[in-house]
């Protein structure tokens, strides 16, 4: 018995050594110490002197199996980490401007996103910024990106591999316009199946062009809006508003509704900015339905 015991706890030793050696090399990667590549390659070059090692000590059957439990740890860490090939590459992720859109033409009532462009092998800010400039690409501001967001990139992409990670902020808005309306609307699925935004902040916009199709609404003005939907109508906070606000400062928007749980940001954006634009913060649908009465009867032509 206490062979057993003994043989069992020189297995967890073994066990949490191989697991130290990983993430103390994890580490060094998430704070940027070394580059995805160098992580790859000391797992790789762990696995191949392990298996050389097993194979020299094949005899020794308690050191053999001591590296194989190492060996056999080591291995799906590898293949866990393996995806991080695909990450390499991207260096700075660019957020530039996309000119709004209606759903449906003659809504008057505009999509506002942000685009996000991945940038490879550029050595720094300024190598991105001058790429951009080259092809004739207008933005915002670009990101470095860090190891610890590739990382997380990496594991959202295993997790939809396996369809184990949550669904997107794109699906819960589908659901939630889906439920408002009591079914999907064709004109919908054919957004939700051609357009090429992941975020949430079109659903306002979405409602309001439905209930101006479906006659519920009646919009003459050209109305830039952005704002996340839950299944009854409440409008949410989105994220980057103050490039969004930019986009409709750039292509001459006079109006533009967003959330009331943005309001104060706004504010502070239009002071900064000097943003020359009637922005209008709602807290649910009604309310900007009835803005946007209020808005066309006041400038009625």
């Amino acid at each position: 018995m206490k062979i057993i015991d003994k043989f069992r706890s020189l297995n967890v030793v073994q066990v949490i050594l191989t697991i130290f050696f990983y993430l103390l090399f994890l580490i060094l990667y998430l704070q940027d110490y070394i580059d995805g590549i160098s992580f790859l390659l000391i797992l790789l070059i762990s696995l191949i002197v392990l298996s050389i090692s097993m194979i020299v000590l094949r005899k020794k059957r308690a050191t053999r199996r001591k590296i194989g439990i190492s060996l056999s740890i080591l291995l799906l860490l590898f293949c866990y980490e393996l995806p991080l090939l695909g990450f390499i590459s991207k260096t700075h992720v660019a957020d530039v401007y996309l000119e709004p859109r209606q759903t449906v033409v003659g809504s008057g009532i505009y999509i506002v996103s942000v685009a996000s462009i991945p940038l490879d092998n550029m050595e720094s800010k300024q190598e991105a910024q001058e790429y951009l400039i080259r092809t004739n690409e207008d933005f915002y501001k670009i990101t470095k990106l860090t190891n610890q967001i590739l990382y997380k990139e990496k594991n959202k992409t295993l997790l939809s591999w396996i369809h184990l990670n949550e669904k997107s902020p794109k699906d819960k808005m589908r659901e939630n316009l889906k439920q408002y309306f009591g079914k999907e609307e064709v004109r919908l699925t054919d957004y939700f199946k051609h357009d090429q935004a992941i975020g949430d902040s079109s659903g306002l916009s979405l409602l309001l062009t439905e209930l101006i199709i479906k006659g519920e609404l009646q919009n003459r003005l050209k109305i830039a809006v952005t704002g996340a939907i839950d299944g009854d109508g409440n409008v949410s906070a989105i994220g980057g508003l103050k490039e969004k606000l930019q986009t409709a400062d750039k292509y001459d928007f006079h109006f533009m509704i967003i959330p009331s749980e943005n309001a104060k940001e706004a504010v502070a954006i239009q002071k900064e900015l000097k943003l020359n634009m009637e922005v209008y913060d709602v807290e649910h649908v009604d309310g900007a339905v009835e803005l946007i009465n209020d808005l066309n009867e006041k400038y009625r032509k």
